[in-house]
């Protein structure tokens, strides 16, 4: 970032790191690889493989990528360049956030207002009890071609919603002894935790398939649809997940 650089690299089987100025064009090496005029100064990460390896399949792999930038708030771009040319490109942008108040119960005595605290009193909402609700939307351009670095760029978008909130935190000293051994921290006094509630394609020129809520859409209708399907948008469609198949992110995507 800047002009200030950090580099990564083997010896043996070690890996060391070098600090120093950062060689010109590498600052925005997105910009310099794409051959762009960006005034921007990035933060960019140059993670060359140890090995050489096969290429994997684009496909699978932005899967693997669109998950990891679900929750994220600073990262929101990530290109993905084979011999210098694009081959990836995915775009996370919030479209808007708003806040909103928790239902209270109707009278003192009815117990018809919003759960806001967890059965065993662990966790507890915080900030006013609000909510918040976000929208994103996930671009994902993919070539289709990738050993012809001329073909065109196929493009699909999908929407997102999610709900977040301030938590407050409780912990029994018990359990608390037990997450310092394994993970060897405190557990935090408070945390945000953040829900996905749906996703909707919005691609208005794939004519392969238009998912009007991907918490309503059967897989198995693929089946029975006789256009292709874009490379594109197979991964917009992993984006969000179908009822029953929700997982558990800590930073990434679990198989919990």
């Amino acid at each position: 970032g800047e002009e200030e650089a950090m580099a990564f690299f083997w010896k043996g089987d070690g890996l060391w790191t070098k600090t120093g100025k950062a060689p010109p064009g590498i600052v925005n090496i997105s910009a310099t690889l794409s051959n762009e005029k960006d005034e921007n100064n990035w933060t960019s990460f140059i993670l060359p493989s140890r090995d050489p390896y096969p290429l994997p399949d684009l496909v699978e792999f932005g899967q693997f990528l669109t998950a990891a930038l679900t929750f994220t708030q600073c990262l929101a771009n990530i290109k993905v360049y084979v011999n210098q040319t694009l081959q990836l490109d995915i775009n996370k942008t919030i479209l808007e956030s708003h806040t909103i108040a928790t239902p209270k119960a109707s009278s003192w005595w009815k117990n018809d207002g919003a759960l806001i605290s967890s059965s065993t009193g662990m966790f507890v909402l915080g900030k006013g009890s609000d909510l918040t609700q976000t929208s994103v939307q996930m671009t994902v351009s993919l070539r289709k071609d990738v050993s012809n670095p001329d073909s065109a760029m196929e493009t699909s978008t999908v929407r997102a919603r999610y709900a977040s909130a301030m938590v407050k935190t409780k912990i029994p000293p018990d359990v608390e002894k037990r997450i310092i051994r394994v993970t060897k921290k405190n557990p935090p006094k408070e945390l945000t935790v953040q829900i996905f509630l749906d996703a909707a394609n919005h691609d208005e020129d794939d004519e392969s398939l238009t998912i009007k809520r991907n918490t309503k859409f059967n897989l198995n209708k693929l089946a029975n649809i006789g256009t292709k399907q874009s490379m594109a948008s197979k991964i917009t469609d992993s984006f969000s997940p179908t009822p029953g198949s929700g997982r558990i992110f800590i930073g990434f995507r679990t198989s919990q």
